[in-house]
């Protein structure tokens, strides 16, 4: 499990955004509470520290890279929403649209061109997911490839593309990775959270104990009305 629990962009502006910015992205948090704004799979939270920098973890579910857990950050520039955000992921991805030494994601297509109030942080959001599709990875030229030996392994040497992402899938969702206390016998109570100074994680991962998961699918069985 994680922590979802959001501070409240639409608070205190820090002292280099502006009252027109911090309104602008109030508007574009409150927006990915609408239905389908936020693609199933992606969680995102506003940095305490300030409302330019949101952390997001985004759980791949089909594709090349189904089964990964990877973290991400998205960077607001000053200009917003002249100027478009960046995505930035925390580790090493094996992708064609990732730069392998920034970690930064660029978008291909219409939002390689940011329009400012015609695109927003949704359309983004669906782009970036949909970039790891088989459809999308299929359609990106050797021209768009930012990783160009990753774009020419995934069309020249498939089989090879495939383990390596399978292999990287894997390393994301280990214990080591997901949480901060690498002990394999450790066990965190699932009321036990952590602050952002803490680990300098905005999203906390926390391990349930058994009694945890019982009552977990309990409350679930129950929303669904069984007993």
């Amino acid at each position: 499990m994680f922590s979802s629990r959001a501070p409240e962009p639409a608070a205190v502006a820090p002292p280099e955004i502006g009252p027109l910015l911090a309104a602008e992205l109030a508007v574009e948090y409150s927006s990915l509470r609408a239905p389908s704004n936020c693609p199933a799979g992606m969680y995102l939270m506003p940095s305490s520290e300030t409302l330019l920098r949101w952390a997001g973890v985004f759980f791949v579910h089909r594709g090349p890279y189904a089964g990964s857990i990877l973290r991400f950050t998205l960077s607001f520039p000053p200009a917003y929403p002249r100027a478009r955000p960046s995505v930035h992921f925390d580790s090493d991805v094996f992708h064609p649209l990732v730069d392998p030494k920034t970690r930064e994601w660029i978008p291909r297509g219409r939002l390689a061109q940011w329009q400012p109030h015609v695109d927003h942080v949704p359309h983004l959001l669906h782009a970036l997911k949909a970039s790891f599709k088989t459809v999308a990875l299929d359609a990106v030229t050797e021209h768009e490839a930012v990783n160009r030996q990753v774009w020419s392994m995934y069309h020249h040497s498939p089989q090879t593309f495939l383990s390596l992402t399978a292999q990287r899938a894997r390393h994301s969702a280990t214990r080591q990775t997901l949480y901060d206390d690498p002990d394999p016998h450790a066990r965190v109570p699932a009321a036990t959270t952590s602050t952002e100074a803490h680990s300098g994680k905005v999203i906390q991962f926390t391990e349930l104990d058994d009694g945890a998961v019982g009552r977990l699918w309990a409350d679930m069985r129950r929303s669904l009305g069984e007993h």
